[in-house]
Formats: structure tokens, C-alpha cells, sequence
């Protein structure tokens, strides 16, 4: 199975995804540090100092996943991968900004980041991007204790009803048009 994990920066996808990977003894793929690592990165934005991404070559890069494995980035929902699954995580906008702060981030960083959230950006990427696809897309919280969004991700990854609740917003719908 082959399950994506999303979102904008400081919602906690390194984190959940470690627990994950480690849960169900799946390979874990940092798309931040694959980009790092194969350098597909074209330069160095100056004003934050973040990586342009080399959006074309991690895409091939990203063609050869294993069967079986957790991918993470907040990059997931710019593509449509061979996913299974892919997992959203939200957090209130407050918990956002505290997070994003506390890692340092500039004003101009925290706010984009914050609008992104507000917009439902990688919701909204991935139900274009996986539109017409197999993938299950789903939302998790992430304000509250690991232990209970990793639970809300177990439940994803069985068979319970109750994994319908944590389907994103407009899924059906957008599948209906």
C-alpha cells in the first residue's frame, strides 16, 4: 500500500509519518531530503532561504515508488503519484503559527504558510491532482496528541466505517463532476 502524507509546513507530517512508517514496518520517503539528497533543487530563494525545487525532475523521481511505503512532503499534492492513500494534515490556524515561529520562520514565511492553510491549499491541489484516480483522500487534525491523530491514521488504514468521517471536504462531490 502506498500512502502519502501532506500539508503545509509545520502541520506535523515528519512526525506523524516516522510513527507511521515505523507502525506498519513500511519505507519511509522524505521528499525533503530526496530533493536534498538527488539535488533537484534549481536555487536558493533569498528571501527565505528555501529551496526552488526542480518541480519536473522530482516528479520522475518520485514515477519509482516501492509497493509498499510512506511518502511525505508537503510537495505530495503538487503530483499524482500511485498513491493508495493520501493523508492531509490540518491544524488550527493559532497551533499553526506557534509552530511555525518556534522554528524560526519570518513573518513573510509564517504568514504564506498561514494563508496556505486558510485556503485549503493541499486539500484543494489534491483533489485536483487525483481527480478521476483511485486514491482515497482523507483530512487528519493534528492539534492534539500524537497518539489520537495516529489513531484517526489507523483508522484510514483499516477497513472501519468510521474512516469516512476523515474523507477531505468535496471528495464525492468532486468526483461526481
Amino acid at each position: 500500500m502506498r500512502i502519502g502524507i501532506t500539508g503545509v509546513p509545520g502541520v506535523g507530517k515528519t512526525t506523524l509519518a516516522k510513527h507511521i512508517a515505523e507502525k506498519y514496518k513500511f519505507p519511509l520517503i522524505d521528499v525533503n531530503a530526496l530533493v536534498k539528497e538527488k539535488k533537484l533543487w534549481a536555487k536558493i530563494d533569498p528571501s527565505d532561504d528555501a529551496m526552488i525545487v526542480n518541480m519536473a525532475a522530482l516528479k520522475r523521481e518520485l514515477q519509482t515508488l516501492p509497493q509498499d511505503c510512506i511518502i511525505e512532503g508537503h510537495l505530495v499534492c503538487e503530483f499524482d503519484l500511485a498513491l493508495d492513500k493520501l493523508i492531509i494534515l490540518r491544524t488550527p490556524i493559532k497551533s499553526l503559527e506557534k509552530r511555525l515561529r518556534e522554528r524560526g520562520y519570518g513573518d513573510d514565511k509564517v504568514k504564506a504558510n498561514m494563508y496556505s492553510e486558510l485556503l485549503d491549499y493541499c486539500t484543494e491541489r489534491a483533489l485536483r491532482k487525483y481527480k478521476g484516480k483511485e486514491t482515497e483522500i482523507y483530512e487528519v487534525l493534528t492539534n492534539k496528541p500524537l497518539h489520537e491523530s495516529a489513531a484517526d491514521i489507523d483508522t484510514i488504514m483499516g477497513e472501519s466505517d468510521k474512516k469516512n468521517s476523515l474523507k477531505a471536504p468535496w471528495v464525492d462531490i468532486v468526483k461526481e463532476l
